[in-house]
């Protein structure tokens, strides 16, 4: 429960705050360890947040995130005590629940919280793998350093979701607007001319009796058709709720013509990365790998990288069993082989993360390349089909009036 203060230090200067604490007994407790002199202790109302409802469109987006890093890593690299420097990049983002966040995180460090335990209770703004490397930063006295490897690994999983989400746009924009356009002229420019076709008893061609078919069927069925399509789409999402249904989906992306490559891929390139910075920050392989694995978005992959960490812990290394996996490239394998000889595995990684994430920016422009024309070429034949739908039976139309 959140509960605000305004209170007194031991030379009479005023300060004042919010603490979230479970009772106003524990706020009073938390203020006399500070050795304040308490003015008026008062409860929150609670509110609706909208931001805590809706984070994707109202929370902190990666970008707040990634600022926030580096800017604290220069903070606390030149010097500037975490309080203080929370409290001033509190006051500077633009993202209004952020700021709140980060006003929290500073209280919980005034109560002696370390900084990664105060970022783990906000886990939609800092995800277990960044609370882990901050942990690691504080232990090995490089924070500065460790938020800068963070906002780099942030910032290059973004750009790569970015670039797919730019590929799929213009098919998909394409696509609807075909499938919209195709719905007009079933619903409202065809049911008219249906009663003038039977009027004059001309004989049709067979694409205006499909189109006129097809219009009968949707006048009649539609909202039939549309709640089924709705049922079933519903049932598919809970089904891929399910592990039998997730494990299932997950299978067929990575088997799916030039997608699935695209897909692994992309999967490979945040697996080299997110070790990579593991390694950097100084954990031991077989926690960074099972650390990976929460990365991971594919359960397949995941398991295949769980069964990679166990016979590391059984002393066969890393190299091996990636190979015998049957999932992961043979570059990755033999980079990492070439890393464990040398000792150079963090910056190997690097490198085979660098490298997928140019395929992947190569495959996503491939795909683009492809996916325009024949777009272009889906939509003109849709409407091509509608517009000889409509103007062959005019003919006859204009020789049943004669």
């Amino acid at each position: 429960m959140p509960y605000t203060y305004l209170a007194y230090t031991t030379d009479g200067q005023e300060t004042q705050g919010t603490l979230d604490v479970e009772s106003e007994q524990a706020a009073e407790r938390i203020l006399w360890e500070r050795k304040l002199t308490i003015a008026s202790l008062e409860r929150v109302r609670s509110r609706v947040n909208l931001a805590a409802l809706f984070p994707t469109v109202l929370g902190p987006r990666s970008q707040d995130v990634i600022l926030f890093s580096r800017q604290l890593a220069t903070l606390s690299e030149s010097g500037v005590p975490l309080p203080s420097a929370l409290r001033l990049l509190a006051g500077q983002v633009s993202n209004r629940e952020f700021g709140r966040v980060i006003g929290e995180i500073e209280e919980d460090i005034h109560m002696g919280t370390s900084l990664n335990e105060a970022m783990a209770r906000h886990p939609l703004v800092f995800p277990p793998l960044y609370c882990r490397m901050i942990s690691v930063g504080e232990r090995s006295g490089n924070l500065g350093l460790v938020l800068r490897q963070l906002a780099t690994y942030i910032e290059k999983s973004q750009a790569t979701l970015s670039k797919v989400r730019g590929a799929m746009a213009y098919p998909a924009f394409v696509l609807m607007l075909a499938v919209f356009v195709v719905l007009i002229l079933i619903n409202f420019t065809m049911p008219p001319m249906i009663g003038l076709f039977e009027e004059f008893g001309a004989e049709l061609p067979l694409p205006t009796r499909l189109l006129l078919a097809l219009t009968k069927f949707s006048s009649q069925y539609g909202v039939f058709a549309f709640a089924g399509l709705v049922a079933l789409v519903l049932l598919a999402f809970f089904y891929v709720r399910q592990p039998s249904g997730r494990r299932l989906l997950d299978r067929i992306l990575l088997k799916l013509p030039f997608l699935g490559k695209v897909n692994t891929q992309g999967m490979v390139a945040r697996l080299a990365r997110t070790m990579s910075t593991l390694l950097q920050a100084g954990l031991p392989l077989p926690e960074v790998i099972g650390m990976t694995e929460e990365t991971l978005g594919n359960v397949i992959l995941r398991e295949a990288l769980e069964n990679v960490r166990q016979e590391t812990l059984l002393g066969r290394g890393l190299s091996e069993p990636i190979a015998q996996s049957g999932y992961f490239p043979k570059m990755l394998s033999f980079m990492v082989r070439v890393g464990e000889e040398t000792g150079t595995l963090d910056s190997h990684l690097a490198t085979v993360a660098d490298f997928y994430d140019e395929e992947v920016d190569r495959a996503l422009k491939q795909m683009t390349a492809m996916l325009e024309p024949a777009m272009t070429i889906v939509v003109g034949v849709i409407v091509g089909f509608v517009a000889v739908s409509v103007i062959l039976p005019m003919y006859d139309l204009l020789g049943a009036i004669k």
